[in-house]
């Protein structure tokens, strides 16, 4: 793998990972509860402990990059890479104010993309060096990285549909770790797509020798900015509590913080959740048509059929109202609000 270059993404130590850089948040740290913010250590293990492994019919999937072809003989040391920009990458930087319905878009501070490799995140890294950057990882699905190629177990059926971000976070660094102390591990199907689309799976074999391991919590750590994660299923609707999630992370963080967001693809939890993030910073300065128009134009990706574009349209227009009725502070959560205006 290529090395990066010097003190682009240093990996001296193997620090606890973070969900977030505590300075980012402008209220005392003693009225936020820790356990929003704090990861549990990729590394943290004791002896009472008797992790399970991952069930028999889920299935360790190459996702970044693209396998080689033809597959080497024996194991091989790393999945060769490009240092690009991950797929279906798109920012607010640069964005005219002058356009018409852009108001507040120039200085959202977010961008958004697929599942990236350890390359394309030197990439990243390198695009946005003038900024506090903060990743939000929307992946319900496990995944992690081994030696710089990003990998996620699937099918999502096999794993259980209702995962929290801190299931899912302790299945990360427990899978990591396991497939870790084997050296060796086989590689069989690649995902050119969705996770979620299990008959578009290639069939590969690829025997990866083990020399680096980590959850994505950790990389972004090493890298030196937050993460956050919510593990939003891959569908076409948000579930209530991932929106409140979300909505308490947003109010609690500065405005300068860069956010970048990422899913599997890049393409309906990434442009949900940037959609989400426009409202709730600029319901005053553009309509509910104008957001929507321009995100659209950044990089929209409707869930399949009509019935599904409508219920997220609908979504987004009730949402839309919750942040003229809770805005600026967002004090009460969108659960609340949602229940009592149905």
């Amino acid at each position: 793998m290529t090395p990066p270059p010097a003190g682009l993404l240093p990996r001296v130590l193997r620090a606890p990972a973070r969900t977030f850089p505590l300075s980012a948040f402008r209220f005392p740290l003693f009225l936020v509860p820790l356990s929003l913010f704090l990861a549990p250590p990729a590394s943290a293990a004791f002896p009472w402990d008797k992790p399970k492994p991952p069930p028999e019919a889920a299935v360790l999937v190459l996702t970044q990059p693209a396998p080689p072809d033809p597959p080497p003989p024996g194991s091989i040391m790393e999945v060769p890479a490009e240092r690009t920009l991950p797929a279906r990458w798109r920012t607010t930087a640069g964005v005219s104010s002058e356009k018409g319905g852009n108001a507040g878009l120039p200085t959202l501070n977010a961008s958004g993309s697929a599942q990236f490799d350890l390359e394309q995140l030197y990439a990243l890294r390198q695009e946005l060096r003038a900024h506090r950057v903060a990743v939000i990882d929307l992946r319900q699905e496990p995944h992690t990285f081994l030696n710089g190629a990003a990998l996620a177990w699937g099918p999502a059926a096999a794993l259980g549909p209702e995962r929290t971000a801190d299931a899912v976070t302790a299945l990360e660094a427990t899978w990591t770790r396991q497939l870790a102390a084997r050296k060796f591990t086989d590689i069989t199907r690649y995902a050119p797509g969705p996770l979620a689309d299990q008959a578009a799976w290639i069939p590969i074999q690829l025997r990866l020798d083990i020399r680096d391991h980590d959850p994505e919590s950790a990389l972004i750590a090493e890298a030196g900015w937050g993460y956050f994660r919510i593990a939003a299923p891959d569908a076409p609707l948000p579930r209530d509590q991932d929106i409140d999630r979300f909505v308490e992370m947003v109010r609690l963080l500065d405005a300068d913080i860069w956010l970048h967001f990422h899913c599997d693809t890049g393409g309906r939890r990434t442009a949900l959740y940037l959609t989400l993030y426009d409202m709730m910073r600029n319901y005053v300065r553009a309509n509910r048509d104008e957001i929507l128009t321009r995100q659209r134009r950044l990089g929209d990706y409707p869930p399949v059929g009509k019935e599904a574009r409508a219920a997220r349209d609908a979504l987004l227009a009730r949402f839309f109202s919750y942040c003229w009725q809770a805005g600026p502070l967002f004090r009460r959560s969108w659960t609340s609000w949602s229940r009592a205006n149905p």
